[in-house]
């Protein structure tokens, strides 16, 4: 009888005379004689994968492995030969639960060929071989499913990194982007996708909607009707060209939008969704109703249920109104999930635990800027009528208005300011803050601008740093009755910030109310200088020119009556940054007012929340 090691060097000397074949020929003859003899099973295995006879090789193994149950090498192998002649399931069942690194990564290979692949798995892959585009893309789909968003960018950013000509893992990026708020980076990465693809219709849908969200409306109206122009079939940058169309009140286009989708997709079941936006927008409410109602739950849920809950509240059915708000809500919270860390009322908490009367008489006195007047600080409660005064302040000859910009929160963080920092500021340190707010407003500021207004509403919870760096500054205060205010926030499609979420829900809108208005008034008790002056959104609606000749004479400007030509003002202004692009260009309607009264009952758990301010502020309760 042969010697095993004589057999096996016979063998290997057919493989390297490129006869592999015959190598193998000659261990399965002596497996015939000695079927338990391991290292001619193994050495047999090893020659039938490297001849790619893989169901042989897997059979070898596994007779070795059942011989030496403990034998890792054996497990790996039959792992990778099942492997490579597809069958994932069983070398899952071989590799799944051992330590072993090359087993883990195998098993790691064998969920994602089933189609169970999790995070983890794609993990081990990449850190095996982290040129693996493949791989990243997956995990970033697998993390974007568990809710990892930031952890989803990143996976998505190593694959574009390791493929940078494939468009499409760029747009899984940018949604990802889209998903974790950073919009601006989302912009930037489609835009590099659309030079390497520019006739590329899904890219140029991605791109649109990108620019869409960045408030470039031109630019996203090209790519979309680009991707339309491009596209012999449906593409659903109709339906996005037609939103941003209705969203910056070109009603005309979006009925020729429309009429084109029709011809190009008669039976497309996003028309009645479309058409509805335009019979609502023609003032049609019950028509706008019955095709709305009509469209199926999976388009556009987001804006469908905002749809419908407007034209139920116009209808007077408010219970199905809140109902259809309620499910906006959880369709914005499910596409946009919250990133981990403070919410937006944790942050005011700290603001307001810093304005204590102790802490305030410690600052270092400020002086104002002696060179440049201050801007106007307009603020008050999201959907108070802010955007219905600064349009009206457009009309002023002179004024420019700064519309939720963020030059203070950039300017501040710039020196890393906090709410500590306040109290030790210097007159140096005001300064050059003051220049790095001025320098950001001059590069959207028209010349000849005599008066800026910055609106930013939320920013009156920051008129402690308005004060501190901008003591001369008078400040316009938009009021209106607090419960229409907390239920119009919890009905307006906000794109979800940090603080835009806290209106996802009435109990977190009205306590968020609480917490913002308690750091106003508390500001107005401790710094009794300031300059404020309280506009009512209500006064507005009744008798425009009479409240807003009270304001233009606390702005010393001279008043003429076309100043109060909001709709105008409105047209002329194009796209509006704020949930209140479509009602500033309509005539001032009253069924806004007192609209909280038909929604008693679902605003009844925060009316203890919201009854000291309906009282401080003088509202019927």
């Amino acid at each position: 009888m042969t010697d095993v090691s004589e057999l096996i060097a016979a063998a290997t000397a057919r493989a390297r005379a490129n006869d592999v074949a015959g190598g193998l020929a000659l261990i399965e003859t002596a497996l015939q004689d000695r079927p338990d003899e391991r290292a001619l099973i193994e050495f047999g295995g090893l020659l039938a994968a490297h001849s790619g006879k893989t169901d042989r090789a897997a059979a070898l193994f596994a007779r070795l492995l059942a011989l030496d149950p403990g034998n890792d090498a054996a497990r790996v192998n039959l792992a990778t030969a099942l492997m490579s002649a597809g069958r994932a399931a069983e070398a899952l069942a071989v590799a799944d639960g051992h330590a072993h690194a090359k087993l883990r990564l195998l098993a790691a290979h064998a969920r994602v060929a089933t189609g169970a692949g999790e995070a983890a798995d794609y993990e081990a892959i990449v850190a095996a071989d982290p040129r693996d585009y493949r791989a990243w893309n997956n995990l970033g789909s697998a993390r974007l499913a568990a809710g990892r968003v930031d952890d989803a960018v990143a996976a998505f950013d190593e694959a574009v990194r390791n493929a940078p000509n494939d468009v499409r893992l760029y747009i899984n990026l940018a949604q990802a982007l889209r998903d974790a708020g950073r919009f601006d980076v989302r912009q930037r990465v489609m835009r590099d996708a659309a030079a390497l693809a520019p006739d590329d219709p899904e890219v140029l849908l991605e791109l649109g909607t990108a620019e869409a969200a960045c408030e470039n409306p031109v630019a996203a109206e090209q790519a979309l009707r680009r991707a339309i122009a491009l596209s012999d079939g449906y593409t659903g940058a109709f339906v996005e060209l037609g939103l941003l169309l209705e969203s910056v009140n070109r009603i005309d286009e979006l009925e020729q939008v429309v009429d084109a989708l029709a011809a190009r997709a008669p039976d497309a079941i996003e028309l009645d969704f479309l058409r509805a936006w335009v019979a609502r927008r023609r003032g049609d409410v019950a028509g706008a109703l019955a095709l709305a109602e009509r469209v199926p739950d999976e388009i556009h849920p987001l804006r469908r249920h905002q749809l419908l809950g407007d034209l139920y509240d116009r209808q007077g059915q408010p219970e199905k109104a809140f109902a259809a708000f309620t499910a906006m809500n959880a369709a914005a919270e499910s596409l946009y999930p919250a990133a981990p860390g403070d919410t937006y009322r944790d942050r005011l908490g700290v603001i307001s635990a810093q304005l204590t009367p102790q802490r305030v008489a410690a600052w270092h006195p400020l002086a104002p800027d002696p060179h440049r007047a201050a801007p106007v600080f307009v603020v008050g409660f999201p959907r108070s009528g802010t955007t219905l005064l600064d349009t009206l302040l457009m009309n002023a000859e002179g004024v420019h208005v700064l519309e939720e910009q963020p030059f203070l929160a950039l300017a501040t963080q710039s020196m890393g300011l906090t709410e500590d920092g306040l109290a030790t500021l210097d007159d140096a340190g005001a300064a050059a803050l003051r220049k790095n707010y001025f320098d950001q407003a001059d590069a959207v500021t028209p010349p000849g601008t005599r008066l800026l207004v910055d609106k930013h509403p939320l920013h009156m919870v920051r008129i402690a740093t308005i004060h501190r760096l901008f003591p001369a500054a008078k400040i316009v205060l938009v009021e209106r009755h607090p419960c229409d205010a907390v239920l119009s926030c919890f009905m307006a499609n906000f794109r979800l910030n940090t603080a835009m979420r806290s209106f996802t829900t009435l109990d977190e809108t009205a306590r968020v109310y609480d917490a913002a208005f308690t750091i106003f008034e508390r500001g107005i008790s401790l710094f009794p200088e300031l300059q404020v002056h309280r506009v009512r959104y209500e006064r507005m609606i009744a008798d425009l020119e009479n409240e807003l000749r009270g304001l233009f004479a606390f702005l010393d400007l001279e008043w003429h009556p076309h100043y109060a030509d909001h709709r105008t003002s409105a047209l002329a202004r194009g796209a509006v940054k704020t949930a209140s692009y479509a009602q500033i260009t309509e005539p001032l309607y009253t069924r806004a007012l007192a609209r909280w009264e038909r929604y008693r009952a679902p605003l009844a758990p925060v009316m203890p929340i919201l009854q000291p301010w309906i009282d401080a502020l003088g509202y019927p309760g």
